[in-house]
């Protein structure tokens, strides 16, 4: 039991890594992940958790002004 554990915490953070260097690849584990939780019939929030993760909320809005011309 314990080695499962340790096996799905570091499962996860592979997959938060692989999703902040390369976004593509995570993308594509997040989805196969979810489609996955989703065939045994894990519950609806861990399946939404998943998607979440798939789908990046990267805003173009600047946090603060510093004259990079994005914003003006």
């Amino acid at each position: 039991m314990q080695t499962t554990i340790v096996i799905l915490i570091i499962s996860l953070c592979i997959l938060f890594w692989l999703n902040r260097f390369f976004p593509k690849i995570g993308k594509i584990l997040w989805q196969g992940l979810a489609n996955t939780l989703k065939l045994i019939h894990a519950p609806v929030s861990t399946q939404q958790w998943a998607l979440k993760h798939c789908n990046p909320t990267s805003k173009s809005v600047c946090s603060s002004c510093d004259k990079c011309s994005k914003c003006h």
